[in-house]
């Protein structure tokens, strides 16, 4: 009877076992630690290039240098999957998804050990190959790294100075840990970061919650209100891009300046040339200003062609100077100031001579 028991209780353990086994995605977090986890993400049934991009990426192991110590999990994306495809499925991520944020494919997506998506290449200007992706992806592992090191030295401090270990770490150009945000995690020390530095308004910022204020303000207000925001002093440098951002769109759709434009981009990329709103600004400038502008010389420099050709072949209305006068009419000759010479008769208008005044006299004297 013992040994039956103990036959059924093994029994029991091991289906147990197998029914709620982990799955690969959370083994790969479980281990990880303070490492980041780098999900290469590509559609399978519905992105014609996944297969290509995988090759490049994976099978030729283009994004291998930009690793640095990081784990990377392939994940398959399927949009109609089949049954095995769904067993597939099931056996990779089990009961879990994949983080927020995530909206394109292929992507490079890096998350931390409890699942936290703290950065993405999924643009496709940085994941057209595997240079620009590794690029872009080794930034963000190097940036993982540093905040990581700021929120652990933030675990061990107390008082006031493990919230400034954790606004440092805020100041890195990739997000904090989304459940740091959470109250269950925060200790009674973290109070008096709230009258210090206002860090409780940092954690809480959401850009689209900025962008839904802005939408029924004026460009006057709207100017105000950001002001004001960013004097408070206490967000990052990336959240006041993210302000700017929203601020510069905005401004974009009431129809502001060119000039206005670049200025607001401009500033926005000066806060901190080295994220991705920086080159976010500069695209900007590109698209919205330069692009802009060159099309605005080129319809003026079209228009003025048009013009011109239209006067030539119309041919020119002015009137010279001197052709004021009646064409019908002959020129009339200038006065002439010499004397005529002496015994030469004066032209009339019929054409008649006229004897001078002496001539007459001396024929009368003759007769």
């Amino acid at each position: 009877m013992k040994n039956l028991l103990c036959f059924l209780f093994s029994a029991a353990a091991l289906l147990c076992s197998s029914l709620f086994a982990a799955s690969e995605y959370e083994t790969t977090l479980s281990r990880a630690g303070r490492k980041p986890v780098v999900l290469f993400c590509y559609g399978v049934d519905f992105d014609k290039n996944g297969p290509a991009v995988r090759e490049a990426f994976i099978g030729k192991k283009g994004i291998a240098p930009a690793l640095k110590g990081a784990i990377l999990l392939e994940v398959p994306v399927y949009q109609n999957p089949d049954e095995k495809q769904k067993k597939e499925w099931e056996r990779l991520m089990g009961n879990k998804s994949l983080p927020g944020g995530i909206w394109s494919y292929p992507c490079l997506a890096v998350v931390d050990g409890r699942g936290n998506l703290r950065g993405i290449v999924q643009s496709a200007e940085e994941m057209k190959s595997p240079e620009t992706a590794c690029a872009a992806l080794e930034k963000l592992v190097k940036a993982f790294d540093e905040q990581e090191a700021l929120l652990a030295k933030a675990q061990t401090a107390s008082g006031t100075r493990r919230p400034k270990l954790v606004a440092r770490a805020a100041d890195v150009p990739i997000m904090l840990p989304a459940d740091l945000r959470s109250s269950r995690r925060r200790r009674a020390n973290d109070r008096p970061m709230k009258d210090t530095i206002g860090l409780e308004k940092r954690l809480k910022f959401d850009p689209l919650a900025v962008v839904t204020k802005l939408q029924p303000l004026k460009p006057e207000e709207a100017n105000t209100y950001i002001r004001r925001l960013m004097l408070q002093g206490c967000y990052s440098r990336l959240q006041r891009q993210e302000m700017m951002a929203a601020y510069a769109g905005h401004l974009r759709r009431s129809g502001a300046s060119r000039e206005r434009l670049r200025a607001l981009y401009t500033e926005m990329r000066n806060i901190d040339p080295t994220t991705v709103y920086a080159a976010y600004a500069e695209g900007a400038i590109a698209l919205w200003v330069d692009s802009q502008e060159a099309v605005a010389k080129e319809t003026a420099a079209k228009k003025q062609k048009a013009e011109s050709a239209k006067k030539s072949a119309l041919g020119s209305t002015e009137i010279p100077e001197d052709d004021w006068f009646d064409d019908d009419e002959p020129t009339p000759a200038p006065a002439s100031t010499t004397p005529p010479p002496p015994g030469k008769g004066k032209k009339t208008a019929l054409g008649s001579t006229s004897l001078p005044e002496d001539d007459e006299a001396e024929g009368e004297e003759d007769d």
